[in-house]
């Protein structure tokens, strides 16, 4: 029983064809959107006049004011809600007075420039060169008493250039000024 394979379903999906539900529309074939065959669209729909010769492709005319110019660039009528002030009314709106006005309040709020002392100088520097010194007499001792063994005067460079780069970004890297 073990030695039979069990059957085996393999499954792959139909294929199927598929139809474009839109057709592409090219220019001038009269499907593609545009503003006029939307007004017609529109017209039709209003219920007023407006002339298909078969389909809505065909153009129409669009409908024109007696001036000749098109509805949708007639101007619009509005009703002010507040009439324009004269030139000499108190109420008008200058743009002068309202500068002055904006200046004088800024004016009035702005702060006083107040003189700050001079900044100390910073004791950094000072102390860098002092510990830096300091080690630097501590290993030319040391290379003087084992003058005999150059590694330990090697040594006592290399310790040298590692203590000033550690020392160097220990105090201008890591600490703030004092």
């Amino acid at each position: 029983m073990d030695d039979e394979n069990p059957p085996v379903r393999r499954f792959k999906l139909k294929t199927r064809e598929v139809e474009p539900t839109d057709k592409v529309a090219r220019p001038g074939d009269g499907t593609a959107i545009s503003v006029r065959l939307i007004h017609l669209q529109n017209n039709l729909a209003s219920g007023q006049p407006g002339q298909l010769a078969g389909d809505a492709r065909t153009k129409a005319p669009v409908a024109r004011d007696p001036e000749g110019s098109s509805p949708l660039f007639k101007q619009k009528e509005f009703v002010r809600v507040d009439p324009p002030a004269s030139a000499g009314d108190e109420n008008a709106i200058s743009v002068e007075q309202i500068l002055l006005k904006n200046r004088a309040a800024a004016h009035e709020r702005e702060s006083e420039l107040i003189a700050m002392p001079p900044r100390r100088r910073s004791r950094r520097h000072r102390d860098f060169l002092v510990v830096l010194s300091g080690a630097a007499i501590t290993a030319g001792i040391l290379a003087f008493v084992f003058r005999e063994s150059l590694q330990i005067v090697g040594l006592a460079l290399l310790g040298i250039v590692f203590l000033t780069a550690i020392l160097a970004w220990v105090i201008y890297g890591i600490m703030d000024r004092y």
